[in-house]
């Protein structure tokens, strides 16, 4: 009997044959408690900023399908096929920036990185179809805009690009940009808010699953306040990919979905998201209300989080219409 584990990806070259899928990096190198909530499996320096890594996509996130009858948790519709959620770009993107800057530019494990921009842009046309286990992805990785401090050996900030591949067919890109911080420069930026913890909601009105194209009311990011106006409150505090530990701040991964969902409500569906750019300009913290407004843009849909009339994060989305 063949041990499939020892199969080489399909798109098998010197260089992937270097590369391990089996199992999983650190967890403490990518912010992740849980090793299901890990997605890369390994990496190697190529030298001159360039680095290649391995990530595995599981099937168990939520998929949307393209084709006739597509809609999340739909099952009805011939030649539909599934497609891994698009979110799985950023958080990739986020998973290589932490586990570069803490594996191979010499972060240590103290330091605290955090993640101030991040984006992507897949093909519709070529994203990997979701079969009967994860998707095995190649990240070609290039290192940018490297900034350093006297007296600190790490670099304190720098970009980061990716190139996707699976089954050897290239089908997006992911970019982010990462400022990392020692303990003392976190606690300072943190202050007192750093205590603070989600206030419960009990009092306004969520909307459905199927209005914001997620497959259950636990995925729900939203709430409507009295005067209609959307306010960023994850359903499930506890959800296995958006809140895998617990956070000081509201996680960025949850600021773009509850954005998306926005877009939903503002008539952006039915559609899958294809792009995003995400920039956050302060934490966002639990401790008073975060509002998101989304609407039409030039080149999508345009989003921002505001909090105490503060801006805290602002970006673009884009959609590809199913059909």
């Amino acid at each position: 009997m063949t041990d499939s584990r020892s199969l080489a990806p399909p798109e098998a070259t010197p260089e992937h044959l270097t590369l391990n899928w089996d199992s999983c990096v650190s967890r403490t190198l990518v912010h992740r408690r849980a090793v299901a909530e890990v997605l890369l499996t390994d990496a190697r320096a190529l030298g001159d900023d360039q680095f290649l890594l391995a990530a595995q996509w599981p099937r168990s996130y939520a998929t949307s399908r393209t084709g006739a009858g597509g809609g999340p948790g739909s099952s009805s519709g011939s030649g539909c096929d599934e497609r891994h959620d698009p979110i799985l770009a950023a958080e990739t993107i986020r998973q290589v920036g932490l586990y570069i800057c803490q594996r191979f530019l010499g972060a240590p494990s103290t330091s605290r990185p955090v993640i101030r921009s991040v984006g992507f842009r897949l093909d519709n046309d070529t994203e990997p179809v979701v079969g009967y286990g994860a998707t095995d992805v190649l990240c070609r990785a290039e290192v940018f805009d490297v900034r350093r401090a006297d007296d600190v050996p790490w670099p304190v900030a720098l970009s980061v690009r990716i190139q996707l591949s699976a089954a050897g067919r290239e089908f997006g890109s992911a970019f982010g940009r990462v400022r990392v911080l020692s303990e003392e420069e976190y606690e300072t930026f943190r202050g007192p808010n750093a205590a603070a913890g989600p206030v419960p909601d009990d009092v306004h009105r969520r909307p459905s699953p199927t209005e914001v194209w997620v497959p259950s009311p636990g995925d729900v990011m939203l709430v409507r306040d009295p005067s209609g106006a959307l306010l960023v409150a994850p359903a499930d505090l506890r959800h296995p990919r958006f809140f895998d530990h617990p956070s000081d701040h509201v996680p960025g991964m949850v600021l773009l979905e509850a954005a998306r969902q926005a877009a939903c409500l503002a008539g952006a569906s039915p559609g899958r998201l294809s792009g995003c750019h995400m920039r956050a300009l302060r934490f966002t913290e639990w401790n008073s209300p975060v509002h998101v407004e989304c609407g039409p843009a030039e080149d999508g849909w345009a989003f921002q989080v505001t909090q105490d009339g503060d801006t805290t994060a602002s970006g673009t989305l884009s959609f590809a219409t199913q059909g």
